[in-house]
């Protein structure tokens, strides 16, 4: 059976998906979405013009916006990358006017892949991520486990970036997670972070560095890349691949997603096992008592943009 994948917005972000899809040869259908028709059958053309220089074919069809949702149902997972990243604005970047345009695409986007007839994965892209991701399956009501969102993969990837540059190390080496909000509350479990093995603490203790300045370095990474393009695609783009060929894999991969949390009531980065049908099982990482109230207030930032949304 082909493995069939549907993206819903091609800005920066979804055409980047859509790019690494097709480069990697990861599914045989892709279906292209966008408010703006043009815009989807642009990218679907020029995404086409590479399968003759390729090993692997993509069938890649951009559908009408307004008329041609049903073609998602086909699709074995579906990504929500719509969005309007300039809403952040510059030096100060302002998250509610993100948020409130956020919860229009949620608001126009659920009944029509509810009605759509889709019975796959929703994986959401969209900031701030964890809480469209929440509104959406408010919205969808679907069950937890096959709509998540991308969460903290990425700035777990800018950790191990920052760690291996100060170490001189392989950023392979580098394995632990970043937790919590995709967003300013974000936290390192610094307990969980080895390199080649080795505790962080240690390694950090023996060479005089700083895990805060870590911390900071894998928090700004996304505000460096802002200042210099005005958005960021690649990083994000390649994140979201990877969690779709876990799924279409069936691999069980733990990555940093973002996951719902029965007892908050909301989804947040939290390291999850990816299956077939989404999320096969969240993974219960034993975090230090000072973690645990970084987690708590992440989730208590994620909790008040909630709230901000009328009902």
């Amino acid at each position: 059976m082909t493995q069939t994948v549907g993206i819903i917005g091609v800005g920066h972000v979804g055409a980047a998906v859509a790019a690494a899809l097709t480069l990697r040869g990861s599914v045989g259908k892709l279906w292209l979405v966008d408010r703006q028709d043009a815009k989807a059958q642009a990218e679907a053309l020029d995404l086409m013009d590479q399968n003759a220089l390729l090993d692997k074919h993509t069938a890649i069809e951009a559908f009408s916006y307004d008329s041609d949702w049903h073609q998602l149902a086909e699709c074995d997972i579906v990504v929500l990358a719509a969005g309007d990243i300039s809403l952040l604005g510059g030096e100060h970047p302002d998250r509610f006017a993100e948020l409130r345009n956020s919860v229009h695409v949620a608001q126009d986007v659920a009944p029509r892949l509810r009605a759509s007839g889709f019975a796959g994965v929703l994986l959401n892209i969209t900031n701030p991520c964890d809480v469209v991701v929440t509104y959406l399956q408010r919205l969808t009501g679907w069950a937890p486990n096959r709509i998540f969102g991308t969460g903290t993969t990425l700035d777990t990837a800018r950790m191990q970036k920052a760690v291996a540059t100060a170490l001189g190390c392989n950023m392979a080496d580098v394995t632990g997670y970043v937790l919590g909000e995709h967003g300013e509350s974000q936290f390192t479990a610094w307990s969980t972070v080895r390199v080649a093995g080795q505790p962080i603490q240690a390694l950090a203790t023996a060479q005089g560095l700083s895990l805060p300045d870590f911390k900071e370095q894998a928090r700004m990474g996304a505000w460096q890349i802002l200042a210099g393009k005005g958005f960021t695609a690649y990083g994000i783009g390649l994140s979201a691949t990877v969690m779709i060929e876990a799924m279409l894999a069936d691999s069980h991969r733990a990555l940093a997603v973002s996951a719902y949390d029965p007892a908050l009531k909301c989804y947040i980065g939290q390291v999850a096992r990816l299956g077939a049908t989404g999320i096969m099982s969240v993974v219960s990482l034993p975090l230090t008592a000072e973690e645990g109230v970084q987690r708590e207030r992440s989730a208590a930032s994620i909790q008040h943009m909630l709230a901000t949304i009328p009902v």
